[in-house]
């Protein structure tokens, strides 16, 4: 039936277009036809950044009403390819959308029925603009200013304090042994935390007996490529040290059970068991079987790659993580490899592209002999790539017991 009734439409917008004289060689068509099943008397107004739409809904539709907006007029020939901004249920008759920039956007409601079926008709003045609105243009949001930073030791933990412009942003904090002077100080320095700034100071354990500097940053300034670093301001002039003293002190260690294993206890009073011996020619037999195990066969590993970072197909950051490997790590420029992912990674990156890139920074390491640094990238991409990490890990281990 939803088949005939767009055909049945279809006729009916042909004969409206038509000149008068061929809409009278089609008597009774309008009669037959039944309305549109689209919505109608689509409109738009500004509020501040925010668009108000209102329309009627259809009659005889109770499916779903999808919002549309475009940067042209929404069509049956475009209208796949345009912005899905909401799903409605058909009797919601009024959205209100936030668009990024303000324009000019143009809108249109798709019907669709409890069957799935999209209505894909658009009607000017009825169900799609042909007159773009253009929202007002919002006040850019002033990046969060860090004032009054200071860090002070206490025992084995540094606290960094400050003052911030607005709270509740979200800060990402840094440490390194050099000063922070500009976006390159961050290649050599190390992420310690992205935190939500509710005034809480900041408590770090670092290695005893190293300098270091903090420096406290807003996540808006740090994606924008362009971070400033005042000393005395979201920095400190002077490095901190914790006392050397405390490297003796191991934090989190859990005591034994027991000083020294239970006595053997016999309460029942059974007799001992005598030890069971075999004959010399099954010794050296179990001898041999024993050191034909310990041959392990050396096979040469190859480089793994993650199948996502093969797929050409995606863009942003997997793109620039892309990019370097195919310049450095393909072709086996590990040293320039770990240069350039180490770059890469002083950009704070979502959870699963820095896993993958400490990854392959562990599989340079490891193919340049350097296997307890490749063993720290493995271990800190292990939580998000378990099962790639953990044989990696172990091929790591592996080489260091042969070397010792």
């Amino acid at each position: 039936m939803t088949h005939q009734v767009k055909i049945r439409f279809i006729a009916v917008i042909l004969a409206f277009m038509s000149s008068t004289f061929f809409a009278e060689d089609l008597p009774g068509i309008d009669e037959d036809v039944p309305p549109p099943p689209v919505v109608s008397q689509l409109s738009a107004k500004t509020d501040g950044g925010d668009v108000l739409l209102a329309w009627e809904p259809v009659a005889g539709i109770t499916g779903t009403s999808i919002i549309l907006r475009s940067d042209r007029p929404v069509t049956a020939a475009n209208y796949l390819s345009v912005q899905r901004i909401a799903e409605l249920p058909y009797t919601q008759t009024s959205y209100r959308d936030t668009p990024e920039t303000p324009g000019p956007w143009y809108y249109a409601v798709l019907s669709v029925d409890e069957n799935g079926t999209n209505y894909d008709f658009f009607l000017p003045a009825s169900n799609s603009m042909l007159v773009p609105v253009l929202a007002e243009s919002k006040a850019p949001e002033l990046p969060v200013t860090i004032s009054g930073f200071d860090t002070v030791t206490r025992n084995d933990a540094v606290i960094a304090t400050w003052n911030s412009s607005r709270s509740g942003k979200n800060l990402v904090v840094y440490r390194s042994t050099r000063p922070f002077t500009g976006t390159d100080s961050l290649v050599s320095a190390i992420l310690v935390a992205t935190i939500p700034d509710d005034g809480t100071p900041f408590v770090d354990y670092p290695v005893p007996g190293v300098p270091c500097y903090y420096a406290v940053i807003d996540e808006p300034s740090l994606r924008s490529g362009s971070p400033v670093f005042v000393p005395g301001e979201n920095t400190n002039r002077i490095p901190v040290e914790i006392s050397a003293q405390f490297s003796r002190i191991q934090r989190g260690v859990v005591p034994p059970l027991r000083s020294m294993p239970l006595p053997w206890l016999n309460p029942g009073n059974q007799p001992r068991r005598q030890a069971l011996t075999f004959s010399k020619k099954t010794e050296r037999l179990v001898a041999n079987i024993v050191s034909l195990s310990r041959k392990t066969v050396h096979t040469e590993r190859v480089p793994y790659v993650f199948t996502m970072d093969l797929n050409t197909g995606s863009g942003g950051e997997s793109l620039a993580l892309r990019t370097i490997l195919e310049k450095t790590f393909f072709p086996g420029n590990w040293d320039e490899a770990v240069e350039e992912l180490q770059k890469f990674l002083a950009i704070r990156r979502t959870p699963e592209t820095a896993a993958r890139a400490r990854f392959y920074i562990g599989e340079a390491r490891y193919f340049t002999g350097k296997y307890p640094e490749a063993l720290l990238e493995f271990l800190l991409a292990q939580d998000r790539y378990y099962n790639q990490s953990k044989e990696w890990i172990q091929y790591t281990l592996d080489k260091m017991v042969e070397i010792d």
